[in-house]
């Protein structure tokens, strides 16, 4: 079941090009954090867009693409807490919603300090909590949204889907977690960018069918980048970047 659903992904981004276009602008801000030339192991890497989209954009990466459904798209089938690879042997760590799918976030943040050499990037766009985003995920979208959930443990007693996902982790991660308990996972207090996200909602995202017309697409990622002051407010995504010391 879980290939299948990697497969229809593929299939909907094929035949929804507006897709590519919306999620453009993530796929850059995390090909941001990856310097020339350098070894990068994409996490959560799913359907392998952003692989492909790093091979037309940046072929001086060197692309490690892991997700733990094997899929032959993908480089290796791995738990994003249990990598096989060895210490220090890669320069930046990458992901799309990964984060709040995660049943043991630091057992990831641990292993991603571990891989990376030092003054490596963990880089990661999730989901991200404002007033009106809370509405979107808290009303409209398939997953949760719990402003109580534990990020630590945020499935706690339950069996989980690898799908199941909670988009108040990142937020609550980022926002209850002091400098120590990150320099203990090895890595060095998060930076935060947030981004609005107005044209991936009438995109309806990896559903059929889609109430943005390609040629209002241009319009509306400029709507997104005019109203970046408002961000606290209106985000609903955010670049979240670590850098091992």
């Amino acid at each position: 079941m879980s290939l299948e659903r990697l497969h229809e992904h593929r299939r909907l981004w094929r035949e929804k090009p507006v897709l590519a276009r919306v999620y453009e602008p993530w796929f850059l801000a995390l090909l941001d954090a990856a310097p020339r030339g350098v070894r990068v192991l994409e996490v959560g890497a799913g359907p392998g867009l952003l692989r492909a989209f790093a091979g037309e954009r940046r072929p001086d990466l060197h692309w490690i693409a892991s997700d733990i459904h094997p899929a032959p798209w993908n480089t290796l089938a791995a738990d994003a807490g249990r990598l096989p690879l060895a210490a220090g042997s890669v320069d930046s760590v990458l992901g799309l919603d990964v984060l709040h799918h995660l049943a043991s976030p630091a057992a990831f943040f641990g292993e991603a300090a571990r891989v990376l050499r030092p003054g490596g990037r963990l880089a990661l766009v999730e989901p991200w909590i404002t007033p009106f985003s809370w509405v979107v995920y808290r009303f409209f979208h398939q997953e949760d949204c719990r402003l109580t959930v534990d990020p630590w443990d945020p499935y706690s007693g339950s069996v989980k889907d690898s799908f199941e996902g909670d988009a108040a982790v990142p937020w609550k991660l980022v926002r209850r977690t002091p400098r120590e308990r990150w320099r203990e996972l090895g890595l060095g207090a998060p930076r935060v960018e947030l981004l609005n996200a107005f044209a991936y909602l009438p995109s309806l995202g990896f559903r059929s069918g889609s109430l943005l017309p390609a040629r209002l697409a241009g319009p509306v990622l400029a709507l997104d980048r005019a109203t970046r002051p408002l961000a606290p407010l209106t985000a609903l995504r955010a670049v979240l970047a670590w850098i091992k010391p």
